[in-house]
Parts: C-alpha cells; structure tokens; sequence
C-alpha cells in the first residue's frame, strides 16, 4: 500500500456524489476515532473490535459505546505503514473466544500474528501464532490483513521493497499465507510451506465469501495497476523484478487482475456482503484511499468480477468494510466508523 501518511497527497478525491441504492443514506456510527484500520464484529452481538494502527490498542465498540479500557495494548512500530494492521475472529469465536491480530512487533523488529482469548472485554493469553516476518522495508510495503475461511487463517505479507522475493516460493514475503488456527501449516498447501499464493507486491485487504474458501484481495501497485484479486491456489499474480504496467506480469504463468486500476486508487481492506440489505447482497465491497466504495459484481460462481461500480464517494479515507451489527454494511474511515442503512 502506499504510504498512508501521504496517500491523501497522491490520491484526488472524487466530488460528493452517491450511487447508493434507492432509499439507502450513510449514517455516522462513531466518531472521534484514533486510525481504526481493520474491523472485526462479534457474531450476534452489537460488539465491534477493530485496530489502531498507530496507538497498538485493540479496541472495542459496544453499540456506539466505545470502551474506555483497550482489549490489549502492543507495542507497536507504527512508521509508514506499518503498526497494528489485521484482525480476525476465530471462525467458533462464541466457543474458543480467540481473536488473532497482525502487527508490527517494535523489539526485536518484526510482523507477527498474536492471538488471544477475549474475557470480559479484556484480551487475555497472549500467544504468537506467526512470527519472525520481516519488517525491515522503512515502513512500507506490509501487507498486514488476516482472514478465516474453511477453517483455515489466511494471512497477506508485502514483499518489503523486494520484488525477487515475491516471486521466490520458498519465502513468506509477497503472498498470501494459508495455516491452521495455532500456525501450524495445514495438509494441501502446494509448496509444502505456509505459502498460499505468490507474486504479490502489497496485498492490503482480504475477504472471503461465506461458508466457503472463495478469497479475494486488494493489492496496492507502483505508480500504477492497483488490482483486485481473486485468489487461487499456487498462483503467481504476477509481481516482480522489472514489472511492467498493464500486462500479467512476471515470473512462471503470471495471473493478470480481476480488476485493474492504473491511475492509482489505494485500494483497502473488502468483504464479500451477506446482510440486511437487500439491494446489497452477494457482491464484494472495497474502500479505497480516496474516500470511494466499490461494488465489484460477481459472475454467479463468485469466482469472477463480471464489473465494478462506485457506490459511494466523497468520504474521507476509507480503510476497511464490513458487515456489522444489525446487518448493515460498515466502513471505517481514519477517525470514525460510518454505515450504510435504509432511509
């Protein structure tokens, strides 16, 4: 992703204008917010948890009653891009109560995945997951994003400004990981590592469809092709040295995007959309750094983005989207959290 302490210099807004459906309006949730970057709601319940990128705090929004005591506090390094990024819950949450997050580790310097077990509001029983990814880049290029599907925790790492390492099979920067809840790799994986998918360069956002292990992701580009993924087993989406804009890319077999932005947009974290409203269902929904959502329409299969289409612009930068309490389709912003209900 580009740096996010100066994507709003390089990134020009749309006006203030909405194709939402009819008799649908943005609604403030909760505002006054320190950077929330990443979302995640406790299922049947009004409880949101999301990240502070910068502060390391995991915090947690009851309604619109944000707690004043943080679930935990890391110690992050928050230069850049890098910070507290990705949060997910267990897919059994209501039963195992754990709750992952991906962040940068300040002593010694590094990205980890940590999980802990959520009682009372508080998170208890730190334990690493993943740990040891570099983070040694200046800040930029992170990944950052965490996501459940089949069971199986997806994990999405930058390559550090390294390209030769994204197209690299045997390293952990510049993919999508695919473990087992305690880290461990799972049976099936095609390079006998946790490696999922290669040849990513800054792949921000993951999301997956409901009750199955369709994955997507956004990837943030150079000065050019920002894309949205549809993401496969042992694929090479095509980063790498002497990458060229506009074509598949490089390296054995390349997979062009679904989708391509070559005037750069900042692409965030997406969800595939199942909720109340009606007019919304069945389609995946991605922010970007500019203050838009996206509708990327599906084929029937999910397994196609058939074509894209701005819903809602003239925010400011949205860094995440969700389905939240009630069933509406959440966003945050860099200080609020904003959703999309019936008039």
């Amino acid at each position: 992703m580009l740096a996010l302490v100066v994507a709003a210099s390089l990134v020009s807004l749309a006006p203030s204008a909405s194709a939402l459906p009819p008799n649908t309006k943005v609604q403030k949730y909760k505002m006054g917010l320190n950077f929330p970057i990443d979302m995640a709601r406790a299922p049947g319940s009004k409880t949101i948890f999301f990240t502070e990128k910068n502060t390391g705090k995991i915090r947690v929004l009851k309604g619109r009653n944000l707690k004043g005591r943080a679930c935990a506090n890391l110690n992050v390094n928050s230069t850049g891009e890098r910070g507290l990024l990705g949060i997910a819950l267990h897919p059994n949450f209501k039963r195992t109560r754990h709750l992952y997050v991906y962040f940068t580790k300040a002593n010694p310097l590094q990205h980890q995945v940590k999980r802990f077990t959520v009682r009372k509001g508080r998170c208890r029983n730190p334990k690493v997951i993943v740990g040891g990814i570099s983070a040694n880049s200046g800040g930029y290029h992170n990944g950052g994003q965490i996501e459940f599907a089949g069971g199986k925790l997806y994990v999405s790492t930058g390559e550090q400004h390294s390209p030769a390492l994204a197209q690299q099979t045997d390293n952990r920067l510049g993919k999508i990981l695919r473990l087992n809840p305690n880290g461990s790799v799972p049976d099936g994986n095609p390079f006998n590592n946790a490696v999922w998918s290669y040849g990513h360069r800054n792949p921000f956002g993951l999301a997956h469809k409901p009750g199955t292990t369709k994955i997507y992701s956004t990837e943030n580009g150079p000065s050019c092709d920002d894309e949205f993924n549809v993401i496969n087993k042992g694929r090479n989406y095509g980063w790498g040295p002497d990458y060229e804009c506009g074509t598949r890319g490089v390296g054995p077999n390349p997979k062009g995007p679904d989708v391509r932005w070559s005037n750069i947009i900042v692409p965030t974290d997406p969800t595939f959309y199942r909720g109340k409203m009606k007019s919304l269902r069945g389609d995946v929904y991605t922010g970007d750094f500019g203050g838009r959502i996206r509708r990327m329409i599906m084929n029937r299969k999910d397994t196609r983005v058939r074509r894209e289409r701005v819903i809602l612009s003239g925010q400011s930068q949205i860094t995440d989207v969700t389905k939240g309490p009630g069933g509406w389709l959440y966003f945050a912003t860099t200080n609020g959290i904003k959703r999309i209900v019936r008039e």
